[in-house]
């Protein structure tokens, strides 16, 4: 692995570890036993190395594991697909969402990168949910699509930090992501058709024995 990637992840790690604010470019360097001077002839700074980070994490979601709507793929199975792709970014790019309104005003490229990111993502949240009108799974009017796809987004950005200013153990493992799932099942359902009722339960089944494994394991 390049020194660049190493540093990028060892970031990563340490920034999920300890909280970013806590960490600094020394602390970086000393936990991959390189100098200052060589963290920094690839990063000019903290915010360069976060700013890595995100687009590492746009590529990741968006290129990588984020499902596209297809004949061949169920249109509950793309939802579903969608929330496990989106909930295991969130897992392992969790520093970013647990001081995100702090690090986009520190940095306006950044902001700039993720408005981007948020827009393109917007765009594909909608038309999995139209696909899934069409296929008579759920049922929508036109002036509810936007709202919402900004309610699912808004309960993806920020469910880490609501799930830790209401608990007193803060710790974020599994079964936190897939609590947040649930709730996202719990804002769909009203909109979910009868004939696609049974595999809408059995994949809110699927999700809630995962969910008290994970509480079970932890």
């Amino acid at each position: 692995m390049k020194t660049r990637d190493k540093i990028i992840q060892a970031s990563i790690e340490l920034f999920n570890e300890q909280g970013e604010r806590n960490v600094t470019t020394n602390h970086i360097a000393a936990h991959l036993g390189i100098s200052p001077g060589n963290l920094y002839y690839h990063f000019r700074n903290k915010e360069d190395i976060i700013l890595s980070i995100y687009e590492e994490y746009a590529r990741n979601l968006l290129l990588e594991t984020f499902p596209q709507v297809s004949p061949e793929l169920k249109p509950l199975d793309t939802i579903i697909l969608y929330m496990d792709a989106v909930f295991q970014a969130l897992m392992k790019f969790r520093f970013f969402y647990a001081n995100l309104p702090v690090l986009l005003a520190k940095n306006p490229l950044l902001h700039e990168k993720y408005v981007e990111v948020q827009h393109t993502i917007s765009k594909r949240l909608s038309e999995m949910l139209i696909s899934l009108r069409e296929a008579d799974m759920m049922t929508f009017e036109d002036d509810e699509l936007a709202d919402i796809v900004s309610i699912l987004r808004l309960i993806n950005t920020f469910w880490l930090s609501f799930y830790q200013t209401q608990n007193e153990n803060t710790e974020i493992n599994d079964s936190v992501f897939f609590d947040g799932v649930l709730k996202i099942l719990v804002l769909l359902r009203p909109y979910i058709t009868e004939s696609a009722m049974n595999d809408f339960l059995e994949a809110r089944s699927m999700y809630q024995q995962r969910h008290k494994n994970a509480l079970n394991a932890a």
